[in-house]
């Protein structure tokens, strides 16, 4: 008895000496999972902000490219490609202040009066696009299309016109296309020439 007795204060201390020793490896060791469990969930909401931003990023290109692609038809004098853009029943309003509705309209009055307002010279091209989106499957578009060397209505050639364009774009399946256009002649650029008061 007094053999186990004299022992006894020996082994608790021993057993604190062990617990204070293995108190902070496993604070520090649920410190460590905690950073671990955080660092984890971070890099989820990082990857789905990026998967989230690369398609938004490829939905702004779709839409960019509605306008590219109208500009390149034009040059191309392709009436069937610059409605393909468009919502089967789609609306644009030209430059003049025409208003067409549907593919149909738009093909007759893209065609070959309009066509010969193109040269061989011919440029067009789309700049200073601002993009928004109002939902994830509809956009406003708001660009310049600048086109060169055009037939006027006497038969001269215009060397530049800046036309203000602006379209609403929506998905439909996995596709976009311009539901409603409008295009204005924009004001020509201040220039040396230009009177002030």
């Amino acid at each position: 008895m007094k053999t186990s007795q004299t022992y006894r204060p020996v082994l608790v201390a021993t057993h604190t000496i062990d617990s204070a020793a293995t108190a902070p490896k496993s604070a520090l060791r649920g410190r460590m999972q905690r950073l671990g469990l955080t660092l984890f969930a971070c890099a989820l909401v990082i990857g789905v902000i990026g998967s989230a931003s690369a398609g938004q990023a490829q939905d702004e290109a779709a839409v960019r490219a509605l306008g590219d692609n109208f500009a390149k038809a034009f040059v191309q004098k392709n009436a069937e490609q610059r409605a393909s853009l468009f919502a089967e029943n789609g609306t644009f309003v030209t430059p003049v202040g025409d208003f067409l509705q549907g593919r149909v309209a738009m093909v007759k009055d893209f065609g070959p009066e309009a066509q010969q307002a193109v040269t061989a010279t011919t440029q067009a091209a789309f700049s200073n696009y601002r993009i928004r989106f109002i939902k994830p499957d509809i956009a406003v578009a708001d660009a310049l299309l600048s086109v060169r060397n055009v037939n006027g209505p006497d038969g001269t050639v215009i060397p530049a016109i800046p036309i203000n364009f602006f379209y609403v774009a929506s998905r439909h399946g996995n596709q976009w296309l311009i539901e409603d256009g409008r295009a204005h002649f924009a004001p020509a650029p201040a220039n040396n020439m230009t009177f002030r008061n």
